[in-house]
Formats: C-alpha cells, structure tokens, sequence
C-alpha cells in the first residue's frame, strides 16, 4: 500500500470519528437548548404579566381618593376596561366585592396582546390575547380605605399556574393606612 492511499484512509477515518463525536456531543446540547428556550419564553411572559398587574395597580392607585368636609371623595366614574385609559363612564374606584376573583367578568378583565397592547374587555377572549387581566376593590374598613388588587394570566406561553399578582392599601389623602 502506498503512503499516500495510507494517508487519504486515516483522513476518512478521522473525519468519520469527528462527525460521530460532534453527533454525540450535538445530542447532549439540543435538548438543553430547547429547555433553554422554553424556559425563556415562559420568564419573559411572566415578567410581562407582572409588569401588566403592576401598571394596573399604580392606575387605579391614581384615581382620585381623598377626604373633605363631606367625607371620603373617590373616583366612582372612570373607565378601565377600554383601551382609552381614564375615559368617564366606567366603575372607577367602586368596590367590586368578590365577583372578579371568581372569574372574568365585566368590567373588571381585559385581554392584552403579547406587547400589552389591550384588546378587548369582557369574558371572550380574542384570539390575538396572550395576557388576561382582572382587577378588583375591596373596602378595607370604615376609614374609607381600600384593598386594590390586580391578576395577570399569560395564556401562552405557559407551563403550570403563572399568576402575576399586585396588590395595594388605598387610603384617602389624611387618613393613616391601618
């Protein structure tokens, strides 16, 4: 044999040993990356979802709530649930009992794309929705407070329960929170 078929036939062999070393070493990385991956795109729609739940929070905390000679003044016009934030004709800072925690109902849920763009209100959900958002207010005792809180559910993406929650005392202006 000569030296040079000697050489082209180690040339194969040692490009035959690569390839099946890269193979072995791809099939350990793959499933790795796609964990990766998943675990990703769960981490970055529950950041949004918190994000959504806090903006909610720090809306209704914006409303007006405060004490005068007659007693508590709160916000009990203001509309949430429309994609024009702050628009007259809405709940405002009406207490809303226990209804929302049950599930989606009007006007305390909406439905937001995956950039947090809101898209509709109500209990259907639209297609494009990849967020839903319920709201609600409990009085918190006779000195006009209010207990606030805000659920944010990624539709999709998701793995498991992934619930974002914000929540808030609201006293009127003067008032110690207890």
């Amino acid at each position: 044999m000569s030296p040079s078929r000697c050489a082209r036939g180690s040339s194969l062999l040692e490009a035959v040993i690569a390839a099946g070393l890269l193979a072995t070493v791809l099939t350990g990385v793959l499933p790795l990356a796609t964990t990766a991956m998943v675990g990703t795109s769960v981490s970055r729609a529950d950041l949004a979802a918190a994000q959504l739940a806090r903006e909610r929070l720090a809306q209704l905390q914006s409303l007006t709530h405060t004490t005068s000679i007659a007693g508590v003044v709160a916000d009990d016009a203001t509309r949430l649930d429309d994609a024009t934030l702050f628009r007259v004709g809405g709940s405002g800072l009406l207490p809303t009992g226990l209804a929302p925690l049950q599930g989606p109902t009007t006007p305390w849920v909406d439905w937001l794309d995956a950039h947090g763009a809101w898209l509709a209100s109500g209990p259907q959900i639209p297609p494009a929705a990849r967020f839903g958002r319920r709201w609600g207010i409990l009085p918190a005792g006779l000195d006009g407070c209010l207990r606030l809180w805000v659920e944010v559910t990624p539709l999709r993406p998701s793995s498991g329960d992934h619930v974002a929650r914000a929540a808030g005392l609201q006293c009127p202006w003067g008032v110690e929170a207890p």
